[in-house]
């Protein structure tokens, strides 16, 4: 059984960001650590300026802060600024031109053709299938994730692509 489909720019970004901000690994730290450490900075700004008449410790300590501060706001718009940067090349990996994304079952084995590489990763290292509105995600035990449209697909049905997926993913439950 094959699936093949085109990726485009705008399913890329919506996946990117999903999962860079909720994808379950390491969430709380990515949405909240950067606006977490853009307050430490301003705190220390603040803080270090009201309370020292110094010059020579406020200068450094508000070079401190406002490096801390820059640093969180990067780290919480470094994925806007990365999908920016595809943005500038989505003629080249999404155009008409890009090649196919293709996953197909082979017994307990999905070949994975991205990109011109190819992959076999046995069926049993999916960790789960997370389905979503208009795709589905399939995450690996070693933290990767394979995307599935629902629509636009060039080969395949995405239904019973996927329902062979869970009956080789749980064979146990298919018997009873």
């Amino acid at each position: 059984m094959k699936i093949s489909y085109r990726p485009t720019f705008e399913q890329f970004s919506d996946n990117y960001l999903a999962t860079y901000y909720s994808g379950g690994v390491q969430t709380l730290r990515r949405v909240a650590g950067g606006p977490l450490v853009m307050l430490i900075g301003s705190l220390i700004i603040v803080l270090v300026f009201d309370r020292t008449q110094s010059w020579w410790w406020r200068l450094p300590a508000v070079l401190l802060g406002l490096y801390v501060f820059w640093r969180g706001l990067a780290y919480t718009v470094g994925p806007l600024f990365n999908v920016y940067l595809v943005s500038l090349r989505k003629e080249r990996l999404f155009g008409p031109d890009a090649p196919l994304t293709s996953l197909q079952l082979r017994g307990a084995k999905l070949h994975i053709e991205q990109n011109g590489e190819k992959v076999v990763m046995p069926v049993e290292h999916i960790q789960s299938i997370q389905y979503r509105g208009d795709s589905t995600w399939l995450l690996t035990f070693s933290d990767q994730m394979l995307y599935i449209p629902r629509e636009g697909l060039e080969t395949g049905d995405h239904d019973r692509f996927l329902a062979k997926l869970e009956e080789l993913l749980a064979p146990e439950e298919a018997e009873e």
